[in-house]
C-alpha cells in the first residue's frame, strides 16, 4: 500500500507546483496577448503600406508600429520573467542616430525591429494553438481523472 501512494503522489507532483500553474497561466494568456498584439501591429502595418503613396501620411504610422512593437516586446519579455522566471534580454541595439529622421531611417533598416513585428503578426496564430492544446489536454486530463465517477452513466456499458 505505500508503493502505490508513492506512486500516486509521484503522479500529482506537477499539480502541485507552482511553476506548473504559472506556466498554465502563461499559455492561457497567449491567446489574448497575441490578440492585442497582433490587431495593433497588422492594422498599423496596412496603414503604414497603405499611406506609402502620400509618404508625409505615412510617417506617423511607421515611426508608431515600431514604437508599437518595442513596446509589445517589452510586455512579452515581462510577461514570460513574471510568470515562467526567465529573463530574456533585448536583442535591438540601441538607436545611435541623432535627428528623427536618421532615427526612422534606423528603425526601418534594423533586421532585429523586423523580427519583433513578425513575431507580434504570429503571436495571434501561435496564441490559439497554444491555447487550443492546453485547454484540450487538460480538459481531456480531467475528463480521464473523473472517468470512474460517471462511466456507469455512459451508453453501451
Amino acid at each position: 500500500m505505500p508503493r502505490f501512494v508513492g506512486v500516486i503522489r509521484e503522479l500529482f507532483r506537477p499539480w502541485r507546483e507552482a511553476s506548473t500553474w504559472w506556466a498554465l497561466t502563461h499559455l492561457l494568456l497567449d491567446v489574448f496577448m497575441g490578440t492585442v498584439t497582433f490587431t495593433s501591429t497588422v492594422v498599423l502595418l496596412a496603414l503604414s503600406f497603405g499611406l506609402l503613396i502620400t509618404f508625409p501620411l505615412a510617417v506617423p504610422f511607421i515611426w508608431a508600429l515600431f514604437v508599437c512593437a518595442r513596446v509589445a516586446s517589452a510586455v512579452e519579455r515581462s510577461r514570460i520573467a513574471a510568470l515562467l522566471g526567465e529573463r530574456i534580454d533585448d536583442g535591438v541595439p540601441p538607436l545611435v542616430a541623432r535627428s528623427p529622421w536618421a532615427r526612422l531611417v534606423e528603425r526601418v533598416k534594423s533586421r532585429a525591429r523586423w523580427k519583433g513585428i513578425a513575431y507580434d503578426v504570429l503571436a495571434l496564430p501561435r496564441g490559439v494553438l497554444t491555447t487550443t492544446v492546453t485547454v484540450v489536454v487538460w480538459c481531456g486530463s480531467a475528463a480521464l481523472l473523473l472517468l470512474p465517477l460517471y462511466v456507469s452513466r455512459l451508453p453501451g456499458d
